[in-house]
């Protein structure tokens, strides 16, 4: 999967994951801020859930919060492999 094709996945398991509350329009609007969303604790948990089960990369759910504020950066995230990133 490419960068382009992975960044719209994640994007779909974001608005899936914030259960109803973050649309498509709202992730733009916010520059794509998962924090400028309202986005909880229990999204970023469904969020880390819904990437392992659809892409197959293990993301470390307590690993630098910088690596989940944005689309980009969990896009990002994952495509260095998730959770050894940082090692």
């Amino acid at each position: 999967m490419d960068s382009s094709a992975l960044r719209t996945k994640i994007i779909d398991l974001v608005i899936a994951a914030g259960d109803g509350s973050v649309t498509a329009a709202d992730l733009a609007a916010a520059g794509y801020s998962l924090r400028d969303v309202g986005y909880t604790s229990l999204s970023y948990m469904r969020l880390i859930d819904s990437i392992e089960n659809e892409v197959g990369v293990y993301l470390d759910p307590e690993a630098a919060i910088e690596h989940y504020e944005t689309i980009d950066s969990v896009t990002a995230l994952v495509l260095a492999g998730g959770a050894d990133a940082d090692a």
